[in-house]
């Protein structure tokens, strides 16, 4: 019998990517906004208890610091509140729970990367309700595997993320774009992030916390300049500084991570050209 995986959010960046990465070796169950509301905590136990998984991979979260700032209660609800319901799952029903964190549990006071020693120190409702559930679920249940994981970019069922913006701006005809280049994290493609929750899945990593990055650092503008020039698009992408964009939230503003516990994954320039490729073709088609 396959085992069955099932990915809450099945349908955004990092769920896309890891119902490719499974295929069909494993009996994959999807769940997004369509058919279930995570924030009725009481419907999301009762598809994990009906369901019976092996495994549940959390991909739903409260995203945007500044959209966290104006609902802290959907915040807690989804980003803390939410993981900790399937901590107490996993520990009833036996399934290994996969759990995605973010570098918004840190300050970026370091500026520097930021490893799994490395102790939180979240400065806005996003990165404390992260943090949250990250010590809820080291806490409370013996099979869980976290993740935290930076800017991601990949193909998406779901809502267009930072770079996949971007580029649908410069499609759309916007060929002056202003980006923050103080705003330093480890762009990561979501298909690397898939390839360790199948190893974890398949048992090759033990139960705990990691850092899951493409190798190396990059701004935001760093990132979008180099999308473009491997696309070949021409647009002007002007470099400025993340307050020219008043927020809501405080930022956490350099915080790239590190993999002290897992072995290195390739650059993430290497990554963001193989994504690009998959544009080209796409809009080639």
């Amino acid at each position: 019998m396959r085992p069955k995986v099932l990915i809450l959010g099945h349908t955004g960046k990092v769920g896309t990517a890891i119902r490719a990465a499974l295929g069909p070796k494993y009996d994959v169950l999807g769940a997004n906004s369509a058919v279930l509301d995570a924030n009725d905590l009481a419907m999301v136990g009762a598809m994990v208890a009906d369901t019976k998984p092996d495994v549940v991979v959390n991909c739903i979260a409260h995203l945007g610091e500044d959209a966290c700032e104006r609902e802290p209660d959907r915040a807690f609800r989804l980003n803390t509140l939410l993981p900790r319901l399937l901590a107490d799952y996993s520990e009833r029903q036996a399934f290994k729970l996969v759990h995605f964190s973010s570098d918004g549990v840190f300050s970026g006071r370091k500026r520097d990367f930021l490893g799994e020693s490395d102790v939180p120190d979240p400065v806005n409702i996003y990165g404390l309700t992260k943090y949250m559930a990250d010590v809820s679920i080291l806490g409370g249940c013996e099979r869980h595997f976290v993740f935290r994981i930076s800017v991601q970019f990949g193909e998406s069922d779901g809502k267009p993320q930072f770079l996949e913006k971007m580029i649908a701006r410069v499609r759309g005809g916007d060929r002056h774009l202003r980006i923050a280049d103080d705003i330093v994290s480890s762009p990561t493609y979501s298909a690397d992030v898939a390839t360790v929750v199948r190893a974890a899945i398949e048992g090759d990593i033990n139960y705990g916390l990691y850092h899951v990055v493409d190798t190396g650092s990059a701004s935001l503008y760093e990132l979008v300049s180099a999308a473009f020039e491997m696309l070949g698009w021409r647009a002007e992408v002007e470099p400025v500084s993340h307050v020219e964009f008043p927020t809501a939230a405080r930022k956490h503003p350099i915080t790239p991570l590190r993999q002290e516990k897992l072995p290195p994954l390739r650059h993430w320039r290497a990554a963001l050209a193989e994504y690009c490729g998959r544009v080209e073709y796409h809009y080639a088609a």
